[in-house]
């Protein structure tokens, strides 16, 4: 099954959430626009298709999108955090990158950063669901095996994975399993081959479909501007269902969409709807609209995104994001913050680009921020994702 998961599709999952008593829920509320103006002629609401990022401008009430029909969308984005991440891709003239940064308990989009090499500011790179998702894909991975009674510490033995995964990879043998980890400690360091096994074992092809219907592939994301589906296909092969949840090919996102995923574990499970727009005023300067925070759609259980949470703080403090997050001697670059995260490296070839991700939050215990970077390099890199992940939580907590 290869084609993108349609609209009705999802109907069909909500009743198959009720079947397997999992706490999805797959609708969504819709988009309400807080109307302060009764002398409006049309409805002020989003998506606004004609708002365009690439003009804004950052003036004495924030950051300034001027409209055709002369009315302006102020903005949510903070200024410095904004500016610090654009002059880190520029500095580093990556060949593309990008930072969505978004408070996950209001929605509130923090910082809105694209770049590609050549051109300067590239807002498509925010909302292109081109990059492959993944092992990020394995925070979806997660969720799913928890909710299927799987615990952070079940421990499971392993002996290849790395790179790529084969038949033999989901088969225990005792002369081929060198290593063993937790669930826990395979999220922190990215073992592909417990996830694989474990996913095998756990998560077929319905519950699969699922959870990522549930976390927003395959359909238009809740944001203020204009967005395209994150592609996806569910296999009906073990293997290749078992190399999806270890994040190898077969899902797609933008980084829009990893910092939603991000905001819904940051924020109990709950996906908030992102608003970059905080409001809209007349040529007069009155409010036609203003946003308002709200749920988009609760993904998980409240427990099921804390255990979830728990997992990606070991990817900062031990796996695979470690060396962003701490000096050669052991000292944190955000002390006394915790933060949860995720990473996830794949490539493509002719030509070459190798896709970094960095998805988490922070503070792990209140959360104020969440976070999704993603880094396209060439064969020679030129920075990574953890890298401006840490300084864009460093700006914007550290102040």
């Amino acid at each position: 099954m290869r084609d993108v998961i349609s609209h009705s599709w999802l109907w069909g999952l909500a009743s198959l959430a009720l079947i397997l008593g999992t706490p999805l829920a797959l609708t969504a509320s819709p988009p309400s626009a807080h109307r302060t103006s009764t002398n409006v002629a049309r409805v002020v609401t989003p998506p606004f298709a004609d708002i365009y990022i690439a003009n804004a401008k950052p003036g004495a009430d924030g950051w300034v999108v001027p409209r055709r029909d002369g009315t302006r969308a102020v903005l949510t984005i903070d200024h410095d955090l904004q500016s610090h991440v654009r002059s880190l891709f520029g500095r580093y003239d990556v060949p593309a990158g990008g930072l969505v940064a978004i408070d996950p308990k209001t929605g509130e989009v923090l910082a809105y950063v694209g770049y590609e090499a050549g051109k300067g500011d590239s807002a498509r790179v925010l909302t292109d669901p081109d990059a492959p998702a993944a092992s990020v894909f394995k925070i979806i991975t997660a969720s799913a095996l928890l909710d299927a009674g799987v615990k952070s510490s079940t421990s499971v033995c392993y002996g290849g994975g790395m790179r790529g995964l084969v038949a033999a990879d989901l088969i225990d043998s005792p002369k081929r399993d060198r290593w063993c980890a937790t669930m826990a400690d395979a999220l922190g360091y990215s073992i592909n081959a417990v996830f694989a096994k474990l996913a095998d074992r756990h998560i077929d092809e319905a519950r699969m479909t699922q959870y990522v219907s549930a976390f927003g592939f395959g359909q238009r994301l809740p944001f203020d501007l204009p967005t395209t589906p994150s592609p996806v296909d569910v296999p009906d092969s073990r293997l290749e269902r078992a190399r999806m949840a270890a994040g190898f090919w077969h899902s797609q996102m933008s980084p829009l969409h990893g910092a939603l995923v991000a905001s819904t574990i940051a924020n109990d499970g709950k996906m908030p709807y992102a608003a970059i727009v905080d409001r809209i005023e007349s040529r007069t300067g009155e409010t036609l609209y203003e946003h308002t925070p709200r749920t988009f759609r609760e993904v998980l259980s409240r427990h099921t995104a804390e255990l979830a949470g728990e997992m990606m703080t070991n990817t900062v403090t031990k796996g695979t994001a470690k060396k962003a997050f701490y000096d050669s001697k052991g000292r944190p670059f955000l002390p006394g913050i915790s933060v949860a995260g995720k990473t996830g490296t794949l490539s493509r070839y002719n030509p070459h680009r190798t896709y970094n991700w960095w998805v988490g939050y922070a503070p792990v215990d209140d959360p104020k921020i969440a976070v999704a970077v993603l880094v396209v390099n060439e064969p020679k890199w030129r920075i990574k994702a953890s890298y401006v992940a840490r300084e864009a939580l460093r700006e914007y907590l550290m102040r």
